[in-house]
C-alpha cells in the first residue's frame, strides 16, 4: 500500500458540496442506527455479490447481508468514524470505509471478521491478505461504492475528497 495519491480536497471545511449547481452531495459519518447499518451492509454485499455467490451460493446473499448488518451494529465507536455515507438530494447514495494504522482490526471483509475462519464458505479465496494491516503513514480505502443510479454525478469524487481530508487531518501526506 502507498499513501493516498490524488489532488488536494477542494472543500475541506464542509462536508456539503454542490457541484455545478446540481443537487448537493452531503457526506456524513455512519451511525449505529438500523438504517445506516442496513444501508452500508446491503451496499457492501451487493457490490461484491458475484464474489460472494462464487464462494457460497446465491441463496446465501441475504444471510451475509444480515450478518454484515449485525456486525456493523455491534462495533466500537471508532468504527463509525471510519465509515461515511454520501447522500444525494437527501437519499443515501454511496459509502466510503477507511482504515488507518492504529485501527485495532486487520483489513478483512465483514464476513471474515464475523466468522474468523473462512473454511465454511471458502471466502478466503476472496481476500489474500488476511493478516494484512495498514502500513504506518498510510490510509487504506477499504470500500468506496456508489449505487448505480447515482453514478456519474460526482459522488465518487466527493468520497475521494473525504478520504483526502481524513488523511490530512491524520497527518498522512496527500500527493
Amino acid at each position: 500500500m502507498t499513501n493516498v495519491i490524488t489532488r488536494a480536497p477542494t472543500n475541506s471545511n464542509s462536508h456539503v458540496v454542490t457541484p455545478n449547481n446540481e443537487v448537493p452531495v452531503n457526506i456524513r459519518t455512519m451511525t449505529r442506527s438500523e438504517n445506516d447499518c442496513k444501508f452500508v451492509a446491503d451496499l457492501k454485499v451487493e457490490a461484491k455479490r458475484a464474489e460472494y455467490i462464487h464462494a457460497t451460493s446465491a441463496g446465501s446473499i441475504n444471510t451475509i447481508k444480515r450478518i454484515t448488518e449485525r456486525n456493523h451494529q455491534e462495533q466500537d465507536d471508532w468504527f463509525y468514524a471510519r465509515n461515511f455515507i454520501a447522500e444525494y438530494n437527501g437519499d443515501p447514495a454511496g459509502i466510503l470505509t477507511l482504515s488507518f494504522p492504529e485501527d485495532p482490526i486487520p483489513v478483512k471483509s465483514d464476513y471474515e471478521m464475523e466468522f474468523g475462519c473462512t473454511d465454511l464458505c471458502g471466502l478466503s479465496c476472496l481476500n489474500s491478505g488476511l493478516d494484512e494491516t495498514v502500513e504506518e503513514g498510510c490510509l487504506y480505502i477499504s470500500y468506496i461504492y456508489v449505487i448505480e443510479k447515482y453514478r456519474k454525478k460526482g459522488i465518487e469524487e466527493h468520497l475521494i475528497q473525504m478520504a483526502e481530508k481524513e488523511a490530512l487531518e491524520n497527518n498522512i501526506s496527500v500527493a
